[in-house]
């Protein structure tokens, strides 16, 4: 038998063995599955969720070779598939225990983690830990129960409230502040919650981890520009909210309503996300984080080193030239 041909069919059935695992959790959890995905081009909350799978995936292909460098069928994977099977089968008898959102949220988890076990079953321990970040990337898209969504959203209504406010103080712009209602010389402006940017939010963070990852070495690094995505996020709305409002008070009052509220939102998101690119130029800059690549050039796990300039660093001989 050719040892090359047993080697690629054993690599053959491995992946079939993933891919019928990730098949059967989709059959599970079809329900889930469908009303997230069928809603997701319409709901702010779920929008994201299409974006997450595919990142994941290419920075999962990106590292495949550290993947693949040593795999083995892991027992402790399939072990966790049997318990979060009688978990999932436990929770789906306590369903009424969970509201709508809640038990949609447990659901994709479910799935979510089936996916993952299964990966540790077919791959083994050892590749899990090769590629931590890409296949825990795809957590995010478990969607969040709407209780602690609203949580969220009111503390971005309210923060980017406080964010205008201190751009109406620095313009000596008198206002009266009533939560999230803003009383302008010219017109009152209420920060609703669609205003509150959640959709470009999760853009933006799920946009500043994978930037973090690509171009950061360090943990706490990658840490603290993953939490700058909220100040910088309630900075772009404010700034947002402010110049629409003054625009409209002083030069033309449809611009509270016009095109540039309605699709102009990513002008202050292309902001933001400069402030993220920024972050990292400052951390490689102040050493604070060596970096796998300047910011500008792709990062280390996709780039590819020339023949040529593998030949150029081979050594001269002396007899070249002496001088």
């Amino acid at each position: 038998m050719n040892p090359i041909r047993s080697k690629s069919d054993r690599e053959v059935l491995r992946h079939a063995c993933f891919l019928g695992l990730a098949a059967l959790s989709a059959i599970v959890f079809r329900r889930a599955l469908w009303t997230v995905i069928g809603s997701s081009l319409d709901v702010d909350k779920y929008s994201h969720i299409l974006l997450v799978a595919p990142v994941s995936a290419a920075l999962l292909y990106l590292a495949r070779k550290k993947v693949l460098a040593q795999v083995s069928y892991s027992k402790a994977g399939g072990f966790v598939l049997l318990l979060l099977l009688a978990a999932f089968a436990y929770a789906s008898t306590q369903s009424d225990a969970f509201s709508e959102s809640g038990y949609l949220s447990l659901s994709f988890l479910f799935f979510v983690s089936w996916c993952l076990a299964a990966f540790v079953c077919c791959y083994g321990v050892a590749a899990f830990r090769a590629a931590p970040f890409p296949l825990l990337f795809s957590l995010l898209m478990v969607p969040l129960p709407d209780g602690v969504l609203e949580r969220i959203i009111a503390a971005l209504q309210n923060g980017s409230a406080d964010a205008t406010c201190l751009l109406l103080q620095a313009a000596h712009i008198p206002y009266v502040r009533n939560g999230v209602v803003l009383d302008l010389p010219k017109v009152s402006i209420y920060i609703a919650e669609e205003c509150s940017g959640i959709r470009s939010s999760m853009v933006l963070l799920l946009s500043t981890l994978v930037l973090g990852h690509l171009y950061l070495k360090r943990g706490w690094t990658q840490a603290l520009l993953a939490l700058a995505a909220f100040p910088l996020t309630l900075a772009r709305n404010g700034l947002r909210i402010f110049v629409l409002s003054t625009l409209g008070m002083y030069v033309d009052p449809s611009f509270l309503s016009g095109r540039l509220h309605r699709d102009g939102g990513f002008i202050f998101f292309a902001i933001a996300f400069a402030g993220i690119l920024l972050l990292i130029w400052l951390f490689q800059k102040l050493g604070l984080d060596p970096g796998t690549a300047p910011l500008g050039l792709p990062p280390a796990t996709v780039r590819v080193k020339p023949a040529a300039v593998e030949e150029a660093s081979a050594p001269v001989p002396e007899t070249v030239y002496k001088g």
